[in-house]
């Protein structure tokens, strides 16, 4: 089924994944409803035809009701990265607002970005959406997504509203703030400084197979109030991802930092934190980066037909020309 016609609201669209799927919507002929908090932030989908961009903020609830009347479909992808009481306002609080503003607008579904944070920083051994999700509490975005799953399935249930939730590994590709440009500033040291051998398990999903897996989710049967992941099936390493692109900066070069010493200085920094401080979860983030797991995208192939179309060296080829006019190549 199609989105050509329909008319669609994305939050979140002056961000990364927002506005490449803003402008997939409108190139797909969908009337695309683009809410941006800042209109400055959405020059580069501002002359896009097909996309309308309309000021506000997810944390009004009226201002949601009225931006989602008329709607067929909502895409919420708008997330907030602050602290906790900003995360709280903006990932949980935010979505239930989203969802009821859905819900009064009757519209035909609702696709939930969420994340593969809800399963926690120590992602070892083989992951299903079928599991019990284990947010690492001390990280707010960890837990605000989980919280924020919640507040769907809970509305959801309450006026009979479908929906379907995403759970994107590191969405990596031009535009990508940290995926991207922050991941090349590391690559590109000589050497690459990191953790051990690199060999923990990472998940790197490029955004156009994110963008392709949420228009599957909003008109595919067989995704009605189900729950996805949304990484590449093929297992990646830090050290692969890193290496991926120090290429594109001409060397393959490699320091690990011992991993008893980072560990001992994570749990030290983490004591020493105030109590609302993301340093509280360095301890488990040191651990996750040496964790080995494999999250699971059966569920997508066997129930929607979708898997990953793009490979990790074609994805961040794909990155050179950003990198280019961000003035990190030459």
């Amino acid at each position: 089924m199609t989105l050509a016609g329909k008319i669609v609201f994305v939050t979140g669209a002056t961000g990364f994944l927002g506005g490449a799927l803003a402008r997939k919507l409108a190139e797909e002929g969908a009337q695309v409803r683009a809410l941006a908090r800042s209109p400055e932030k959405a020059q580069f989908i501002r002359d896009v035809p097909g996309i309308d961009i309309v000021q506000g903020d997810v944390t009004h609830a009226d201002r949601m009701r009225a931006l989602s009347a008329g709607c067929d479909y909502v895409f919420h992808a708008a997330a907030s990265f602050g602290n906790w009481d900003d995360q709280r306002r903006v990932n949980v609080e935010g979505t239930r607002h989203v969802m009821q503003a859905a819900a009064a607008a009757q519209v035909q579904r609702v696709v939930h970005v969420s994340s593969i944070a809800v399963y926690g920083y120590h992602r070892a051994g083989h992951i299903t959406e079928e599991q019990p999700i284990s947010a690492t509490l001390r990280e707010p975005y960890s837990a605000t997504k989980a919280e924020a799953e919640a507040v769907v399935r809970e509305v959801a249930a309450e006026h009979g509203l479908s929906y379907a939730i995403i759970r994107p590994g590191m969405i990596y590709g031009p535009r990508s703030e940290q995926w991207t440009l922050t991941m090349f500033r590391v690559a590109r040291r000589r050497p690459v400084i990191w953790i051990g051998d690199g060999n923990g398990s990472t998940f790197p999903i490029h955004v156009d197979d994110v963008v392709r897996l949420m228009l599957v989710l909003a008109t595919h049967p067989n995704a009605h109030n189900q729950t996805f992941n949304g990484v590449h099936h093929q297992p990646v390493t830090w050290r692969e991802f890193l290496l991926h692109y120090a290429r594109l900066a001409g060397h393959q070069r490699w320091f690990g930092l011992p991993p008893g010493l980072m560990s001992a200085f994570a749990r030290i920094t983490s004591a020493l934190a105030p109590a609302t401080s993301r340093a509280k979860a360095a301890p488990e983030a040191i651990r996750g980066l040496q964790a080995q797991g494999v999250i699971d995208m059966s569920k997508a192939r066997n129930l929607l037909g979708w898997e990953a179309k793009i490979d990790l060296a074609t994805g961040i080829q794909s990155c050179e020309p950003y990198l280019r006019e961000k003035g990190l190549l030459r």
